[in-house]
């Protein structure tokens, strides 16, 4: 089983060495492995969804008694705690957060909303790495990532069996993102050290191809989110963008069923 050490584990989730070994103290999230010898940390790559979070719940200030209470249920039980908890806040916060992204829409890219596709989406095997980054540097944090994974993968003998994709969640700033970015593998490719691998589902997706220089994607992007809460979608995955040529870019949005 391979594991990523705490300084890559704080660097994947955006949380703080300090704030890891706090909740491993106090049971809200312990790690994976802890070697008997060194007392080091080991987390595994399936903890990267709980870390982040967590993180986002203690931005809305949820207590750490109820986030443990959460951690000590079952699994299922604790998903669903987060998930209310979301709802909770996205019910009460909703309309302003339309109101904020279509008013992105519209003045980053013109307003027009985007012709959406859907499509059943196949499952995805992405050996990744994951990273912060502010929308400045997105496009090359993206490439350097990509090309990481890439070389990685060639040195161990393994092709990619698709295109390179980076999937995004909201970070811990203003226009920072959670980005975990890689190239699609079969399953002779299990992650290490190096590169992770994670798994999403197949799932019904909303789809957009977009065609254009890749450094003006973004307004592209903003028009396909609003477009796609604005329709009333709900979403099961991470927004991702699969990188098709130098003017070719396709944003898959998995859907709920």
């Amino acid at each position: 089983m391979h594991m990523m050490t705490i300084g890559r584990f704080a660097e994947a989730t955006g949380l703080t060495v300090k704030a890891l070994r706090h909740y491993d103290e106090i049971g809200l999230l312990a790690p994976a492995h802890v070697d008997p010898e060194s007392g080091y940390r080991y987390y595994e790559a399936a903890q990267v969804e709980d870390a982040v979070a967590i993180r986002r719940l203690r931005a809305l200030e949820l207590p750490l008694e109820e986030i443990r209470s959460l951690l000590h249920a079952d699994a299922d039980g604790f998903r669903s705690g987060l998930a209310a908890h979301g709802y909770h806040v996205a019910a009460e916060t909703h309309d302003k957060q339309m109101l904020l992204i279509e008013l992105a829409a519209i003045v980053e890219g013109g307003g027009a909303a985007v012709e959406l596709e859907l499509v059943d989406e196949p499952e995805l095997r992405l050996a990744a790495t994951i990273r912060q980054l502010p929308q400045d540097d997105v496009g090359d944090g993206i490439q350097s990532m990509c090309r990481r994974v890439l070389e990685h993968l060639r040195a161990l003998g393994i092709e990619p069996s698709g295109e390179p994709t980076a999937l995004f969640r909201g970070g811990d700033r203003k226009d920072w993102h959670l980005v975990e970015a890689g190239w699609p593998v079969g399953d002779d490719f299990l992650g290490d050290d190096e590169v992770a691998v994670q798994v999403y589902d197949a799932s019904p997706a909303v789809r957009y191809d977009y065609r254009g220089p890749l450094d003006e994607l973004h307004p592209a992007a903003q028009r396909f989110i609003a477009t796609v809460l604005g329709q009333g979608h709900r979403i099961s995955q991470p927004i991702r963008i699969v990188f098709i040529g130098d003017d070719h870019a396709r944003l898959v949005w998995p859907l709920a069923t």
